[in-house]
């Protein structure tokens, strides 16, 4: 008899059960958090012969360690060539090897820019006053923002009114900077926003293709960054980021609300389930005994 009345409770229960982990499975929406690679610098000839220099040579290697090239898996050859397999400096920076040392600060934007790597970021650099600066001068180009071996990646926080009061005033630096911080703040909102409507398998693909748009004409203005450019493409960029956010957000809005309604329904299931398992019980207990 008692066997009986588990096997009877257990079966009733189950659904309980079930219905609670698959809640909090769907409502959580957070797969886990993916390890980032390390930088490996195995097999790398041209790292563990710096490190071995010291001084400024060895400074290289640790400037490049936290550069988004690093990041990505690039290494000295990709912008160098070279070859980093070879124990041998000479050997690895001859001519038949293709090895390219520091580029003079003419050629910089050229070095930079070549077809496998940044063409496009260049084609926009020769429309900017800048540009035929660094023809005549040298400066300023990729690397004054960018960095030369501790490359960071293309953000707001790569440029500060110093870097331009070198030239302009102060109080225009901070003008333009201002409102390149302004666009990629609204960027950065709206691509938060995206990653969370990623999370619940929602259909964005219509919104990735409009911040694809808005970013390389973004990237655009900041490569020209002349005056004209900044007045010009910015009310594009407004534009494109107003109708965007709107788009996102009410995403967004329905999605939380649906969140809302399942948990209310899951809820609400559990307790229906829940009242006649208690029923269910309450009737057996009643059942009089042999």
């Amino acid at each position: 008899m008692k066997s009986g009345f588990v096997a009877r409770g257990a079966i009733v229960l189950l659904p309980v059960i079930l219905l609670s982990s698959s809640a909090v499975a769907a409502v959580s929406g957070k797969p886990a958090m993916a390890q980032k690679a390390a930088v490996t610098e195995s097999a790398d000839q041209c790292v563990d012969c710096h490190k071995s220099l010291g001084g400024r040579h060895a400074a290289i290697v640790d400037q490049w360690s936290g550069s988004v090239h690093a990041r990505n898996g690039r290494r000295c050859n990709t912008c160098h060539k070279g070859n980093d397999a070879v124990n041998d400096a000479a050997l690895a920076k001859s001519r038949e090897s293709g090895f390219a040392g520091k580029p003079s600060r003419k050629t910089n934007p050229v070095f930079c820019g070549r077809s496998e790597c940044h063409d496009t970021a260049l084609q926009q650099f020769k429309k900017s006053p800048h540009y035929d600066s660094v023809m005549k001068k040298g400066a300023p180009s990729c690397v004054s923002c960018h960095g030369d071996h501790n490359i960071q990646r293309s953000s707001v926080n790569i440029i500060s009114d110093k870097t331009c009061s070198g030239c302009h005033s102060v109080d225009y630096s901070r003008q333009i900077i201002s409102s390149i911080f302004s666009i990629e703040k609204d960027l950065e909102f709206i691509e938060t926003n995206i990653r969370f409507l990623e999370l619940r398998r929602a259909d964005v693909q219509n919104e990735l293709s409009q911040m694809e748009k808005i970013k390389s004409l973004f990237h655009q203005i900041v490569h020209v960054f002349s005056r004209e450019e900044i007045q010009f493409n910015r009310k594009i960029v407004d534009l494109g980021i107003a109708s965007l956010k709107n788009d996102v957000l009410m995403k967004v809005d329905v999605s939380r609300r649906m969140d809302i309604i399942y948990i209310i329904t899951i809820v609400v299931c559990f307790i229906i389930v829940f009242g006649l398992a208690f029923y269910v019980f309450w009737m057996l207990s009643r059942r009089p005994r042999r």
